[in-house]
């Protein structure tokens, strides 16, 4: 679901801008100041200048510190983030996500913040929404804070709704409603719906089905009998009723940009959407997907963690600090539809309900009440991989949807040995 983080090419254009904007200022120990370096994966490519004033916003408040950035896309990210590791030359602050958060503070490679905030007398853990505090705490000790949320749900395409005089989508909803609207919708070159056939859309749609990939202790039951009915419905949506365009139909175009072009009537995909479809030409909203046992949407959180080998711990702590509640850095965050900001105040709410598109803006938040977090388990990368390898075989027919999660299960099962 993450793959809203494309064209590699421009981001390590940007990866150079970044680094020789740096190389432009001062260095470290020159004129009192100190230089951190942070690594993320989300700025690019829709949030560069975003991410620049907000680091110019910091070092406005905090004149002794620099800022150095580096932005790796997304596929990439986690692989160097890894080398890294091994190598000790993890940056001084770094963007990580929830489900690879506790591979990396198991290893030890993390800075241990609890001290810092607990010293902190401007910092409380009430300033983050919800449970968003302890996401980034690993054996009662905090490694970050949680920066952003974002979550998944269904946008539809009202004008094609119309003219093909189906009903708007509710949360009464279930898979086979959705089915029965795309069959009705899938004509003239659109497709009544779409949603990826990948691990991310894997772990929450076994979850809408009551299953699960890995139970309480961790150990993979990925080819459960419920796991593969869901399975088995995100194929035929593609494979048997074809309301969803196979990789060949899509041509090489993205299920945003078909959706964009009115090729797509109903599209699962995240709340990082709403800016990018703002300016479509027609009427569009947004709805709760469609569960079949119950209603399960994707919850993903984005922290900033600092480097157990920093020379700098203060000036991470404030950059970690700044990132996750700093109501300049918020508002930043909610004018540009850089997901939802986790600061604890109604007034954000109140201005993000504001804006004009979409009407039913409160869904977004509505999904947190039955939002799932991405499981997480030892050597995620890895796991992740290994299902995805299984599931492509599937896409392509090359393996049933049982097949396909028996052998995934066999594969994760040696990897977490």
């Amino acid at each position: 679901m993450k793959m809203k983080r494309v064209l590699a090419g421009l981001l390590s254009l940007v990866m150079i801008m970044g680094m020789l904007a740096g190389c432009n200022k001062k260095e470290e120990g020159t004129d009192g100041k100190v230089t951190i370096k942070y690594t993320t994966y989300s700025a690019g490519p829709d949030h560069i200048k975003d991410l620049e004033q907000m680091i110019a916003v910091f070092e406005k408040q905090n004149t002794n510190i620099h800022v150095e950035y580096e932005i790796i896309g997304y596929d990439d990210y986690f692989t160097k983030l890894q080398t890294q590791a091994s190598s000790k030359t993890l940056p001084d602050v770094f963007e990580i996500n929830y489900e690879n958060f506790v591979t990396y503070a198991k290893n030890g490679v993390l800075l241990d913040i609890t001290e810092l905030s607990e010293k902190d007398d401007s910092f409380t853990p009430d300033l983050l929404s919800g449970d968003a505090y302890n996401y980034f705490k690993y054996d009662e000790k905090l490694y970050g804070l949680t920066e952003k949320f974002s979550d998944v749900v269904m946008y539809y395409n009202k004008d094609l709704f119309d003219k093909a005089g189906v009903a708007y989508p509710t949360t009464e909803w279930t898979w086979k409603e959705e089915l029965e609207a795309a069959q009705k919708l899938t004509k003239d070159g659109v497709y009544g719906s779409y949603s990826p056939v990948q691990y991310n859309e894997l772990y929450k749609t076994v979850a809408q089905n009551g299953g699960a990939l890995f139970d309480q202790d961790g150990k993979p039951t990925i080819d459960s009998e419920a796991n593969t009915e869901a399975f088995t419905w995100m194929l035929d949506k593609m494979l048997k009723y074809n309301i969803q365009p196979t990789p060949e139909q899509m041509s090489g175009k993205s299920p945003e940009d078909m959706f964009k072009n009115g090729e797509i009537a109903m599209l699962r995909t995240g709340s990082w959407m709403l800016g990018t479809f703002g300016d479509v030409s027609f009427n569009w909203d947004i709805s709760l997907e469609p569960g079949n046992t119950q209603k399960v949407h994707h919850v993903f959180a984005d922290g900033v963690v600092g480097s157990a080998n920093t020379k700098n711990p203060e000036a991470v702590w404030k950059f970690i600090k700044f990132m996750s509640v700093d109501s300049e850095a918020t508002q930043i965050r909610l004018d540009t539809n850089w997901d939802l900001p986790v600061t604890n105040d109604d007034t954000i709410k109140e201005k993000f309900f504001a804006i004009e598109k979409p009407a039913s803006r409160e869904v977004i938040f509505e999904a947190l009440d039955t939002g799932i977090m991405p499981p997480v388990v030892d050597k995620y990368s890895q796991v992740q991989d290994a299902i995805n390898e299984e599931l492509d075989k599937a896409v392509i027919g090359k393996q049933s949807a049982k097949e396909a999660l028996t052998a995934a299960q066999s594969k994760v099962s040696d990897i977490l040995k």
